[in-house]
């Protein structure tokens, strides 16, 4: 290896890992802007909907993030101030918190005696009232981190409402761009890849909203017919919570029970509790998996193990958006690798409206060697003039 080489290599090598750097240190901000792709995507087909009803560009993409921030107003104004008031109450009286679990262990005592005539084992209420203390302290001083996780959060939420409106905007442009870097004879099925991508991304958003607004109006309409206190704000725990796949349901059915307990009573929050449970039922087998793997074409257990790879990769927003970058992944490989080698490996190639075609590139078979014709007639030996022959050789009627 001469020296120009090794000073080539060594600089590869640098540029690589500076770049792998940068790409590092600026992870972040990249999931903020894929979030910000992602929910563009998803909204987009409102936006040319709009603009089909004779609305601008402009004036379309206005209304729907418009209509979105509203929405999202809306819920947290419901819902956000009855969760505040509880665990204020409750984290700063520990003797509040400390006898409400109390009570609950008594009446959970009192209920399984009367019902099996045993008795089951519970922390005396020593136990409880120093875990209450501990726990208590580890939070407290966790609180004004959560602040200013909560500001930092807000600024990506503008980011995203940013770059969301600004890919709505320049989405031909950005297209036609990427296109440009292409072949001629690419750039079709580039182009075709892209709006494949996209629409897989946006239908695997819309999704995740009709799983979130099923399961919390449901959850809700359940807990006001029980007439349990703050059914709106249960039931849009539950839903939130079932956005992230997987384990977020049953992190927002524990988090709504443990609310109705401090809330209402022992009865209430076994209420809260069992009508999680029956309609999570409903989403973990029927719901999710095919409104997931239907936006994103993947098997279900794919789509598990896409999931899991993204939370402990990236936490809850690793989990929400490792489905679609699984889903992109399938999409590349197939037009890129598997469809290619379909072509080349098969010799036909069959269309959607059934029709099969020889491929241009199959070589053609040697025509088979004749057959001696020995002791024939010179009928027998002749075709009749009623038949026809085909390339093969076979004569048909």
């Amino acid at each position: 290896m001469t020296g120009k080489d090794f000073f080539k290599g060594t600089l590869i090598v640098l540029l690589t890992l500076a770049g792998a750097y940068v790409v590092l240190m600026s992870l972040r901000i990249l999931v903020v802007v894929l979030v910000a792709i992602i929910i563009a995507s998803a909204v987009r087909p409102t936006v040319l909907r709009l603009m089909r009803w004779r609305l601008s560009e402009g004036l379309s993409i206005i209304v729907v993030y418009l209509g979105l921030l509203l929405g999202i107003f809306a819920l947290t104004a419901l819902v956000i101030p009855p969760i505040i008031s509880s665990l204020t109450t409750n984290l700063t009286s520990e003797d509040r918190l400390a006898n409400r679990i109390i009570s609950v262990e008594l009446w959970l005592s009192t209920t399984v005696h009367s019902v099996t005539g045993s008795d089951i084992s519970l922390p005396d209420p020593q136990s409880v009232r120093t875990s209450v203390s501990n726990a208590l302290e580890t939070i407290r001083p966790a609180l004004p981190s959560l602040v200013g996780d909560a500001s930092s959060t807000l600024g990506e939420a503008v980011l995203v409402f940013v770059m969301g409106v600004y890919w709505l905007t320049s989405h031909q442009r950005a297209v036609q761009f990427l296109v440009q870097l292409f072949t001629i004879r690419a750039r079709e099925k580039v182009e075709e890849i892209v709006y494949e991508i996209e629409n897989m991304m946006g239908s695997y958003i819309r999704g995740i909203v009709f799983v979130a607004v099923f399961i919390g109006t449901a959850n809700f309409i359940i807990l006001l017919v029980l007439r349990v206190p703050n059914a709106a704000t249960l039931g849009f725990i539950i839903g939130i919570g079932t956005m992230l796949p997987i384990v977020g349901g049953f992190v927002g059915g524990g988090f709504a029970t443990l609310l109705a307990l401090l809330t209402g009573t022992p009865v209430q929050g076994l209420a809260v509790l069992a009508t999680f449970v029956a309609v999570q039922q409903v989403e973990t087998h029927y719901l999710t998996p095919r409104a997931m793997s239907r936006s994103v074409g993947l098997d279900p257990l794919l789509t598990i193990v896409a999931v899991l790879v993204g939370f402990t990769l990236g936490g809850v927003i690793g989990a929400i958006i490792a489905t679609p970058i699984m889903g992109t992944l399938a999409v590349l490989l197939r037009e890129i690798i598997i469809e290619p080698r379909k072509v080349t490996v098969s010799p036909y190639t069959t269309q959607e409206d059934g029709l099969i075609l020889l491929n241009n590139d199959t070589p053609a078979q040697p025509a088979p060697a004749p057959v001696p014709v020995t002791n024939q007639t010179p009928s027998q030996a002749l075709p009749s003039t009623n038949s026809t022959s085909t390339a093969s050789g076979i004569l048909l009627p």
